[in-house]
This record gives structure tokens, sequence and C-alpha cells, in this order.
């Protein structure tokens, strides 16, 4: 879906409501983040940013990694020179709204208790009233994102009104029975019909056209504003950075799903790490093959081979938090001032200082293993469709648990990856130790 101008055309008498919320308010949100102003593809994956949902392919949807705060509008202030005109702001963002015919005032939204309290739809005094045929237009000073719009009082009992968009609507709610009807999704029809909807995307500019008069109906809008997102300050939003928390540890792995450093490709387009980072410019997909329409890796959506929870996209996982995710294993080192290793498993007969001082004679380890004919072997054990070890009962797991998974082929480890609330079974991965 591409972001551009909205036509809305079939309220036949209709004001604009204009108020200000003190502080930001919450609408149940379906992100789709994109823009009118760039044609850019950051990522490669042939999908341009403004209609791509995850602009630098790590999986976690731009809505996720770059949130903004739904406002509604402030305080109108009509032109001293043209009464067609009038300006305000949406917490601080400049917008102007223009009318093909001279504005007109009333006291409040129609029938404003219709609405439920818990959208904090608004209800103040002035409301522009619209009594002709228009053409009207919101242009904004900065782009917001999934503009909200409602309708107050859509047609009469006797008099049913269309509303046509240029662009697909999400109804967040309507009125119950017949009074408000969704055509189709560029549709709607009022009958004494109260809606709520969003225009997903990014706009700098929406319009819309009443073309039917009736006694009158009530508008207002918000939209969200977005809010900076470079958690660790290196000029990239983190919608564009690979690594957003520059722990060295790549986005793609740091999300919440089971996304493997074999799965990593080299990033298409212009996406980096940026600096600071020790970690490679890879994401997990650089190709139009590997993305689905809105731009989200196949790996990680329902049915991806790195899918959790048969969704679209991956969650944050720890990518907003600075861990020790490069973490790797070189040999000890045994120039200078050494430790002694303390842990270890020998198959030899020997361990402490009557036993050749073993293991504190290997230095620089955390645990020394050691046999001349036999291999450290974990239990074996095949994984079944649901991602649980065969023969292994639920009620048996016990967080720290390893087996090796000879299904997948990996050593897997039973944990948690967002603070206990839920476990899994996880390949573990570890890349190898960089040289500088």
């Amino acid at each position: 879906m591409n972001k551009g101008t909205l036509t809305l055309a079939g309220l036949l008498m209709c004001s604009l409501f204009f108020s200000q919320i003190s502080g930001p308010q919450v609408l149940p949100h379906k992100p789709n983040h994109s823009s009118t102003a760039k044609l850019i593809d950051s990522d490669g994956d042939g999908i341009t940013d403004n209609d791509d949902r995850d602009d630098d392919n790590d999986g976690i949807p731009d809505a996720l990694e770059c949130p903004g705060q739904f406002f509604w509008t402030g305080p109108l202030t009509y032109s001293a020179v043209d009464n067609k005109v009038a300006t305000g702001t949406i917490n601080g963002i400049n917008f102007t709204y223009t009318s093909s015919q001279p504005l007109e005032a009333t006291g409040g939204m129609y029938n404003h208790g219709a609405f439920p309290a818990s959208y904090g739809v608004p209800n103040n005094n002035p409301t522009i009233k619209n009594t002709q045929v228009t053409i009207n237009t919101l242009t904004f000073a900065s782009p917001m994102t999934d503009p909200v719009l409602v309708f107050s009082s859509i047609g009469s009992p006797v008099i049913s009104v269309p509303i046509t968009f240029s662009n697909p609507i999400e109804v967040i709610w309507a009125s119950s029975g017949t009074s408000l009807v969704v055509n189709s999704p560029t549709k709607i029809t009022g009958t004494e019909g109260f809606v709520i909807l969003r225009i997903p995307g990014v706009f700098t500019s929406i319009s819309f056209n009443y073309t039917i008069a009736e006694n009158y109906a009530n508008f207002t809008f918000g939209a969200t504003v977005p809010l900076p997102c470079d958690y660790d300050g290196d000029g990239i939003p983190n919608s564009l950075d690979l690594d957003s928390d520059n722990d060295g540890c790549l986005d793609a792995l740091e999300g919440d799903e089971n996304v493997l450093t074999s799965q990593l490709v080299a990033a298409g387009g212009t996406v980096t790490v940026g600096p600071g980072s020790i970690a490679p410019n890879n994401n997990i997909c650089a190709s139009s093959t590997c993305v689905d329409s809105q731009g989200i890796p196949l790996l990680v959506n329902s049915g991806g081979a790195a899918d959790v929870g048969s969704d679209q996209g991956q969650g944050l996982g720890s990518s907003q938090n600075i861990n020790a995710c490069n973490s790797c294993y070189k040999p000890g080192t045994v120039s200078g001032t050494t430790l002694d290793t303390k842990v270890g498993i020998t198959s030899l007969g020997r361990a402490g200082t009557p036993g050749d001082n073993w293991p504190m004679v290997r230095k620089g380890g955390w645990m020394a293993l050691e046999s001349k004919t036999k291999g450290f072997v974990l239990n074996r054990v095949p994984f079944n469709a649901s991602g649980n070890p065969v023969g292994i009962a639920p009620a048996d797991f016990i967080e720290g648990m390893t087996v090796y998974d000879t299904t997948n082929n990996c050593l897997k480890i039973y944990t948690t990856k967002d603070n206990g609330a839920t476990y899994g079974w996880y390949c573990i991965s570890i890349q190898s130790c960089p040289d500088v």
C-alpha cells in the first residue's frame, strides 16, 4: 500500500472539530511504517521504504524499533485574512487546514457520548462546521503516522451518505447495526453513523471531499507523532540500524525468534551497523525473493525457519539492551601472568595436586575437558514439529537443560529470552572471535 493523498467523498454538511487533550492518547495500533516523501529502498529488497514495514530487514518491524505516540489535534486558529484557512498543532507540529468554502463553527461534537470513553475522542469548543460541498486538505509540517479520523452523525435516518477513500482504511470502532456500513476497503456509508478510522501510513498531507448535503456531521482527527529512536546515538534511527544498541551483536540475532548466524546474509542497500559497532553489516534478507509483500523477511514470518509464534516478524528481544552477545572462545593466554583452570572433566584418572596438578596446569580457561580416546557427547535427541525434544515430557523441562538436536543439527538449551515470561528450546550459536 502506497502512502499518498487521501480523498473522502460523501458528506453533505460536516464540521471539523479540533481540540487538545493533555498528554498522549492510546489507540489500538496496527503498524505500517512508510512515507510519502521518500522513494528509497534502504535494504535493497525491492520494496521502497514508504511501503516497507521493515526498512533494514532485521526481521523486527519498524513500528517496534521506532514507536511513536498518538495525539489529538491542538487548538485551531482561524486566518484573519482568509476564513477558508485555519492552523493548529499536533504535539507541537504545525498543520494547516484549508477548505474550498468559508469555515463556520459549532459548540461541540454532536452526540459525543456515542463514542466509547476509552478512545478519548475530544469534545471541546469550537467545532468547525461545514454546510457546503467542499474540498478539504490537511497539510502537516512534518510527516504524521497513521492519521485517525473521527466522524459523528454521518447521514441521517432518511439520508445515506457514502464516504469514499483513495487509500484503504482500517475501522477502529463503528456504531452498531446498519448505521455505519463498510462497503469496501475504500468506502463506508453512514445513516446517522459514527466511526473512528485509521489511514495506515506516513503522510505530509491528506485531503477529503464532502459531496452530498445533509443536516451536518462533525469531524476530528489525530495522528501518531514519530519520537526519537536512535538508541545508541550513532546518528542512524533504529529502523535503519543493524545494531541498534552498538553492543556488537546484530539486531537480527537479538530479536526474540530463532535466527541463527548461519542464516545471516550480507546486507543489501545502504543499511549498516553504524559507527562504533564491531558487528558485520549482516541481516536476514537482501533481495525481493525472501520478503513478503510488506517487506518483512519470510524467515521470521509464520512457517519460516526461524519463526516462533506463527506471526509476522520478530519482537525486539534484546536488540535495544546492551549485552555480551559477542563473547567467543580462543585458546587461553599463557604468556605473562596466567590463571589456573580450576574445573575439569577427565577420563585419564587424574585430578588435583597429586594427579599432575590437573586441571590447574591448563592455564587461562574456565573448564578443561580431557581424554585421549573419548569424545564429550551430550544426549542426542530428535525434536518434533512443535520444537520440543521427543521422549522428554514438558513437565521435566528444566531451565538450563542442554541436548543435541539431531533434527535441526544444533546444540539446544531450554531457557528464556524474555526474563522468564516464556521458555523454549533454542539453538546455541556463537560467532567466531574477531582478531581486531
